[in-house]
């Protein structure tokens, strides 16, 4: 079966298609494969180069309409056909704003609107992203990698619903490539002692602006035979990139050479063959992958063990109020429970049912064990199971409070209730709790 392959870029804003993956988009056309770019954003939020544009600076749906038409150009430069904004007609997400840090790296604007792409619920975007991995049905999916290149925040905000939405889509794509530059080819595209450079008017990097890589790379995408269309498309982005010669710069005029090569790393899907990585990375984003597998989803289950096992993000401050409004309950309730009993006399001799105390001891153990495996993680449970107890001994102290017989601390009912929260917490810090792997 002769299957037409099928890629999906993911990118932020207009003119990343280009300079990140421009020369894989036009050679992937010219094979004749179905390339789809999927942007984020318009760009609202970014600065202007040109003068005669400056007006349009701060002007976010001025500035939103030309570079829709700006991107329009540069899709038509590298020969792709499908292009579309993410939330199509029923969302908009706005770029977020940036701000050039010290180090020379993107970092978060100090404000950014209610709409923007960094201020909405990862998973709400990791949800569009995934209506499209859905339409289109791609054979595999390329957009950044964590370090988001230079470490714009909408970038890494991409790269993480990209990633959720790998997960999340009911097609079971063949592989999600990120973008990763070696550090040693990012020092020298900025290398302001290349033929040409000193004939740009560009200003020299003082710190490379891109972050190191973060995965290994594994592919490197000669793109030589497409320069003229990537070069093209970087012009077609007037309001934000300065081409000249075989270099482009973006607002802060920091120039660095068109590069021939583009790189990535994977992070879920088929793996290159270890054959083939054995002289060296792949030359294609798409060697290795069986798209006759993927089209017909045969080995869809088969896959789903390669794919990224993500860890948990640490509790934060809503899991610790979550836990300690439930030890408050739990211990309030528990206390009031824990000492009713039912008596049988078996002939002559009374038997006592502690059912107050096994009921107890189930909600502790329940509300323990919600905690335990909502969050993945023992912290917010122990700081429930540390409230049960701290606010049991002060029912049992006469002199605290009112109503100090709830806690009779004579009788072993009292006692295991005080102790038995502790108890089930230390044993469920031994159990490992992990999410469930889709495996469709």
């Amino acid at each position: 079966m002769t299957v037409t392959p099928r890629v999906l870029l993911v990118h932020a804003h207009p003119d990343d298609e280009t300079i990140t993956t421009g020369g894989t988009i036009a050679a992937l056309v010219s094979e004749g494969a179905e390339v789809m770019v999927l942007t984020a954003t318009r760009g609202e939020g970014g600065e202007v180069i040109p003068a005669d544009l400056k007006q349009l600076e701060g002007d976010r749906p001025g500035l939103a309409r030309v570079r829709e038409q700006e991107i329009a150009e540069a899709m038509r430069a590298l020969g792709a056909r499908m292009h579309t904004f993410l939330g199509g007609t029923t969302r908009t997400f706005e770029d977020s704003g940036m701000e050039w840090g010290p180090d020379g790296h993107a970092r978060p604007a100090s404000s950014m609107s209610d709409n923007a792409l960094c201020a909405t619920d990862v998973t709400t975007v990791a949800r569009h992203i995934a209506a499209v991995i859905d339409a289109f049905e791609p054979h595999a999916v390329i957009t950044y990698a964590a370090n988001g290149g230079y470490g714009h925040p909408d970038h890494v905000r991409v790269h993480e619903a990209t990633t959720m939405a790998f997960d999340l889509a009911e097609w079971r794509t063949g592989r999600l490539l990120y973008v990763d530059t070696p550090t040693e080819v990012a020092r020298r595209s900025f290398d302001p002692n290349q033929n040409g450079f000193a004939e740009t008017g560009f200003a020299a990097a003082e710190t490379i602006p891109a972050k190191p890589p973060v995965g290994q790379i594994v592919i490197d995408q000669d793109i030589t035979a497409v320069l003229p269309a990537k070069r093209a498309a970087l012009e077609a982005h007037r309001t934000q990139v300065s081409v000249s010669g075989d270099f482009f710069a973006l607002s802060n005029s920091v120039g660095q050479r068109i590069g021939h090569r583009e790189f990535f790393s994977i992070g879920a899907g088929t793996a290159i063959p270890p054959e083939i990585l054995s002289a060296g990375p792949a030359p294609h984003v798409l060697t290795g992958l069986d798209i006759a597998a993927v089209e017909t989803q045969e080995n869809a289950a088969a896959a789903a063990p390669l794919r990224r096992r993500r860890e948990p993000r640490k509790p934060g401050i809503f899991a610790y109020l979550h836990s300690a409004v439930l030890g408050l309950l739990i211990a309030f309730l528990g206390t009031m429970q824990h000492l009713n009993v039912t008596v049988i006399n078996l002939g002559e001799t009374p038997i006592i049912l502690p059912w107050g105390l096994v009921l107890a001891l189930a909600l502790a153990a329940a509300g323990l064990w919600h905690l335990k495996t909502m969050y993945r993680s023992s912290a917010p449970m122990l700081v429930a199971a540390v409230i049960i107890a701290a606010l049991s001994f002060v029912f049992g102290q006469p002199t605290w409070l009112p109503g100090a017989d709830m806690i009779v601390t004579g009788l072993l009912r009292s006692v295991v209730w005080l102790l038995g929260p502790m108890v089930l917490a230390a044993v469920f810090s031994f159990i490992n709790v992990r999410g469930h792997d889709r495996t469709r």
